[in-house]
């Protein structure tokens, strides 16, 4: 059984949670900014999806330089991922670049062509 995969892009307008499977997309939303979100909200879900299906999410965090990550427990104070038995945190940087495959596509919250082009360019996709 394969790990999901959450892409999370924050901006200051909102946040935006694509999770992914081998199957396809599972879940997308799209949430009020992180900086009005309680500080443990976004842990939770995501541990809460986890152990709905019984196995790891691999999160994957987009922000720039400036986002704190750690202030929802999700990165350490060194900005490292904050890995657990639930998650495997990894950071990318809005610039990374790399090319993959698409997926089957849930429709009806706007387009999550970024969050799904991020999620080829760490190399998580199926």
């Amino acid at each position: 059984m394969h790990a999901m995969t959450a892409t999370i892009t924050a901006t200051s307008a909102e946040t935006r949670v694509l999770v992914t499977d081998e199957m396809g997309d599972r879940m997308v939303a799209r949430l009020p900014p992180m900086a009005t979100a309680h500080r443990w909200a976004l842990r939770t879900l995501l541990e809460s999806l986890a152990l709905w299906t019984d196995r790891p999410v691999r999160v994957v965090l987009y922000a720039d330089d400036s986002y704190e990550w750690e202030r929802h427990g999700l990165l350490d104070a060194l900005g490292f991922g904050g890995d657990s038995l639930h998650l495997d945190v990894q950071v990318v940087p809005f610039s990374s670049r790399r090319r993959g495959r698409t997926a089957k596509l849930l429709r009806g919250l706007g387009s999550f062509a970024p969050e799904r082009r991020r999620l080829r360019e760490t190399g998580t996709s199926r």
